[in-house]
């Protein structure tokens, strides 16, 4: 009676064992996520029109050679430059999930693959080393081009990226000449040291405003279209010189300079689009406490005073600052 209990058991056992040795594969389907990061203080968004390749072999044998051969994905021997391989897979779009712009699928299946991805917008390239999961029928990987980045080649996680147009930014020192009147035709006297705060973005007035005092002490700004999008990380810091000017070093154009009269609690800002090859430039601008005004337009300034802003709704303030 024993004996014949067993028979059957062993029979299940064997059947479980042979679902347990069920034969493991590399081979699932890659789905690149490109996003793109257009400025250092801006959130990464997604990015169409990437290229993507795959390649089963390693990163420390094969690199790209030029932007041109990326975007033909042609990869060349590191030991020797005569050998250049081709894509094993290209990649195609991925529209297994809605809103999934601009990502991309390709079905790979070795332990080791190198995958390299290409932005002809901004004429990045970038490549990694994929190790691979047995028995993963999808594998989902994101890769974020900056174009902001300087230099020639960087480092992002496991991805290598390489701009081969990379041109150092040229460097303007330019300065603000910030000054005070007490009384009216008082002579303008500098501020105090401790007074003043100023600063630059990289935008535009008329896309972008400071919507309070508060906001304008801590670097914020707001787009004026919808009030919710704001930047507070400002691209360029003035710093208070022994002449007296506040100077910084800009990059960029056009230009939102902003100065704050901490005494006072007044701002001003404006936009400057400065030759970035020119002279230095000085921009000059006068904090009038004894006026009473809310907004006083001055040389290009928007100088405000937001203890004098009228009882109304925000939104009616905000169209009155455009």
């Amino acid at each position: 009676m024993r004996t014949d209990l067993r028979i059957p058991l062993l029979l299940l056992a064997a059947v479980s064992l042979a679902g347990c040795f069920k034969k493991a594969s590399y081979d699932t389907t890659y789905v690149l996520k490109p996003l793109v990061q257009s400025m250092s203080v801006d959130p990464v968004e997604p990015l169409e029109g990437v290229l993507a390749y795959a390649y089963a072999v390693d990163t420390l044998a094969w690199g790209v050679a030029s932007y041109e051969d990326a975007a033909a994905g042609i990869l060349t021997s590191k030991e020797d430059p005569a050998l250049r391989m081709s894509p094993e897979v290209v990649a195609e779009p991925y529209t297994d999930i809605e809103g999934t712009v601009g990502w991309l699928r390709m079905p790979i299946g070795a332990p080791q693959q190198t995958i390299l991805a290409v932005d002809p917008a901004s004429r990045i390239y970038g490549y990694t080393m994929q190790e691979q999961q047995l028995n993963l029928s999808e594998l989902f990987v994101s890769v974020v081009f900056k174009p902001w980045k300087e230099g020639f080649s960087w480092k992002d996680g496991n991805w290598s990226f390489y701009n081969d147009f990379y041109e150092p930014p040229t460097v303007l020192a330019a300065y603000i000449s910030p000054k005070l009147q007490m009384t009216e035709g008082a002579d303008p006297t500098d501020p105090s040291a401790s007074a003043i705060k100023a600063y630059a973005y990289v935008a535009d007035t008329t896309l972008w405003c400071v919507a309070s005092y508060d906001d304008a002490l801590a670097g914020k700004i707001t787009l004026k279209e919808d009030p919710t999008q704001n930047r507070t990380s400002p691209n360029f810091q003035a710093y208070r010189e022994d002449s007296g000017l506040y100077g910084m070093s800009v990059t960029a154009t056009p230009l939102m300079v902003v100065v704050v009269d901490r005494t006072n609690r007044l701002y001003a800002y404006s936009k400057q689009d400065p030759d970035l090859k020119g002279a230095s430039p000085t921009w000059s601008v006068v904090f009038r406490p004894w006026r009473e005004e809310w907004i006083t337009i001055e040389e290009g300034w928007r100088i405000v005073d937001d203890r004098l802003a009228p009882e109304t709704t925000e939104t009616e303030i905000e169209t009155t600052k455009r």
